[in-house]
Parts: C-alpha cells; structure tokens; sequence
C-alpha cells in the first residue's frame, strides 16, 4: 500500500456537506473534484493529525455555518490514499480534514 498523501490544502465554498450511515461526515468544497470522508462522528479517523470526534462535531458545524453563510473555506486534508491535489480526489475516499477555516 502506498504511503499517504498529507497536507492537501483547498479553498473554495461548501458545495456539498453531509453525514452517511457510516457516521462519516462527507464534504466537497466548490475547488474539489468529489466528495471525501472527512471524519467520523464515532470514532478517531486519520494517524497523520488524527481528527477526534469532538473535532469532527466542531469541524461539521463550521461547514454548515460556511454553506448558510455561502462563505470561503480553507481546508487542509491528511491521510488520503489516492488524491494529490483538490483535483484529483477518488469518490468517497477517507481525506481527514485537521485544519476547518472560514475565509474571506
């Protein structure tokens, strides 16, 4: 298996956000090619920058307030397996969000 990519930093407005069966939380931002994992509400997801679950609760409320508001996000992704850059995600792949910020 190969090593993964950290520290994979996109911009841009929420354009998806949402939580699977799964308990993880999904989300594509308007500069992404898809949408990834980008935490779990029941468990430590990630061993680059491990994403907590209370961070995944603080993390999804900010996303939904930066789709409320239509506001820029700058978001760092860790642990991803396939993706390179903002645009080059595989569908639904694990991509651990550490850094959430609203920007303008």
């Amino acid at each position: 298996m190969a090593a993964a990519t950290n520290s994979i930093k996109c911009i841009g407005t929420v354009s998806v956000i949402g939580v699977h069966s799964t308990d993880r939380v999904i989300l594509r931002l308007s500069s992404m090619n898809d949408v990834v994992q980008i935490c779990s509400l029941s468990q430590t997801m990630g061993t680059a920058f491990p994403v907590t679950v209370e961070q995944c609760k603080a993390a999804y409320s900010t996303f939904l307030t930066a789709y409320s508001l239509n506001t820029t996000m700058t978001v760092w992704f860790d642990n991803v397996q396939t993706g390179t850059s903002c645009s080059t995600f595989s569908g639904w792949e694990v991509a651990t969000a550490r850094w959430a910020a609203l920007t303008k």
